[in-house]
């Protein structure tokens, strides 16, 4: 080995690092004021990260944070394009009915829930995680293309099941890698923005589904809604080969090809410097660290509740649909296109709000997004308020957006010690909160209340009154281990001198012994 080198030893390898590379989580931050601290938000690259690890943390923003948001801007847009493609022409070419329609997203979240936690397992396997998810893509790709030659509705039953089973990586899995490359200081921006590829892959799929069904409705014989899955799966298809090439895996992966031997171990070091554990056997065991502690059921219920609150889909547009019936004050293409403004309020905010994330206080800016939401429900739970004050109310529920990006990398940062506790934890929260969200709309929610829902949001209120107190409840049993082990570790600290003492007096004692054993033989 060459001088002035050490090993890190980790589950898969003994790479060198660099012993003079100080990693960030070992300085000291810089303090700032909370009034200027603001300005500092959209800092991706500290100025008191050294040299090496800020070049480190540019490679890793031009590979894995393209590729995680590309498989989920894609999966977005899968969806939004299903949803196109129904609207324009496969209802009538495949004479589907509404209630045919309806299960298309039931089978597909059959899929996703049966495999949610079996595939946060596999990606916490440091030798699999790096081919699993580009396999997985690929597949996803492949059936892309042939939801093309769709010929009734038990071939999208069937697809939509795999689809959703082949999705699982794309969301959660996603979180659950950037949290193991990125410390806490950096993951939170990153999170915001991974998660707006989301609102993109929406907005995205309309303007698609316009252009194919102009361009290409007819050419080789193929509906305009054929060629959107076709245009589909050309997007993706390559983005899902090249993730072989790009994607890292976990950082007790083996090395990509764009980091040399001392950033792969700066990788490892830096995380481990920050208290992330490598992983270790699943088994038993495991699942008894998952139930003996609160952090699954305090961000399980979290996020179950959060859910079931956050659904602003076609509120507004339905509202809109009765003020133009009661008052012709909209035509049908303002009542369609006027509510797209939610998914440019939930792009700024879930940004803005990340990014303040490590500037001020987690609790301060969760505390801020719930008050707005709940100031939102309150108003349309009250209803009779001025037209533009409706116009905020919904507008202002997009701010629904800002919170997943927050409450995954807080979960995946508290559970940080224990990698298969952490995927367990967070693929439960997706699988049980979307099992709740797949009936709480229909029940609370129905078409035949609208636009007035007193019951949705009556229970919206308190729901998000509940999720707030959950989440501050975590807060506040985090910080309590935190002083727990800092109290062990300075009781510690303090032993260790007399540890030490009593060990050398042991040690004088035992070769005096020697000494006087040797002396009598001879």
């Amino acid at each position: 080995m060459a001088e002035g080198k050490t090993t890190i030893t980790e589950t898969t390898a003994t790479v060198p690092v660099a012993e003079e590379v100080q990693t960030s989580a070992m300085t000291e931050k810089p303090k700032r004021s909370l009034w200027k601290a603001w300005m500092y938000m959209f800092d991706w690259y500290p100025s008191h990260y050294s040299k090496e690890e800020r070049k480190l943390l540019f490679k890793i923003d031009c590979t894995l944070m393209p590729f995680c948001c590309l498989m989920f801007f894609l999966k977005w847009l899968d969806q939004s394009n299903l949803n196109n493609a129904y609207l324009s022409g496969m209802r009538e070419d495949l004479k589907l009915t509404q209630n045919q329609y309806s299960l298309f997203g039931t089978f597909y979240n059959v899929g996703y829930l049966l495999f949610e936690i079996p595939s946060m397992m596999i990606l916490s396997r440091p030798k699999l995680t790096r081919w699993y998810v580009p396999s997985m893509e690929v597949a996803w790709s492949c059936l892309t293309f042939i939801q093309c030659r769709l010929r009734n509705e038990k071939d999208i039953y069937g697809l939509r099941f795999l689809l959703g089973v082949l999705e699982t990586p794309a969301s959660t899995g996603s979180l659950y890698i950037l949290s193991s490359w990125y410390r806490p200081d950096e993951l939170f921006k990153r999170a915001g923005v991974w998660y707006v590829s989301s609102n993109a892959g929406a907005m995205f799929g309309g303007y698609l589904q316009a252009a194919a069904y102009t361009n290409l409705n007819g050419v080789h014989g193929l509906a305009g809604w054929r060629w959107l899955f076709i245009i589909d799966g050309c997007i993706s298809l390559p983005i899902a080969i090249a993730s072989y090439f790009i994607f890292p895996g976990l950082p007790a992966s083996n090395k990509p090809f764009y980091l040399t031997e001392d950033e792969h171990s700066l990788a490892r070091k830096r995380m481990a410097d920050d208290g992330v554990k490598p992983s270790k056997k699943i088994g038993k065991a495991m699942l008894k660290r998952v139930f003996s502690k609160w952090h699954a059921y305090v961000a399980v219920l979290a996020y179950v509740i959060f859910q079931c609150s956050s659904y602003p889909s076609g509120q507004m547009g339905l509202w809109l649909k009765d003020e133009a019936k009661k008052h012709g004050t909209y035509s049908v293409a303002q009542y369609n296109t006027i509510p797209t403004g939610v998914q440019g309020v939930s792009i700024v905010s879930a940004i803005l709000a990340t990014s303040l994330c490590m500037i001020y206080p987690l609790w301060l800016i969760l505390s801020i997004v719930s008050s707005i939401l709940l100031f939102s429900n309150v108003v349309l739970l009250v209803w009779n308020v001025p037209k533009d004050l409706h116009f905020v109310a919904y507008y202002f529920l997009g701010l629904t957006s800002a919170v997943t990006p927050i409450l995954f990398p807080w979960v995946n940062i508290i559970m940080k010690d224990d990698a298969e506790a952490r995927a367990f934890v967070t693929g439960a929260m997706m699988t049980v909160g979307w099992a709740f969200f797949s009936f709480y709309p229909i029940t609370v929610f129905p078409v035949v209340e609208a636009p007035r829902w007193k019951k949705g949001y009556t229970v919206n209120t308190v729901f998000v009154c509940s999720f707030w107190a959950i989440f501050m409840l975590g807060q506040f049993l985090h910080r309590r281990d935190i002083k727990k082990a800092e109290k062990l570790a300075d009781q510690n600290r303090v032993l260790e001198p007399e540890d030490k003492e009593e060990r050398e007096v042991e040690h004088d004692e035992v070769a005096e012994i020697a000494r006087e054993r040797k002396s009598q033989e001879v």
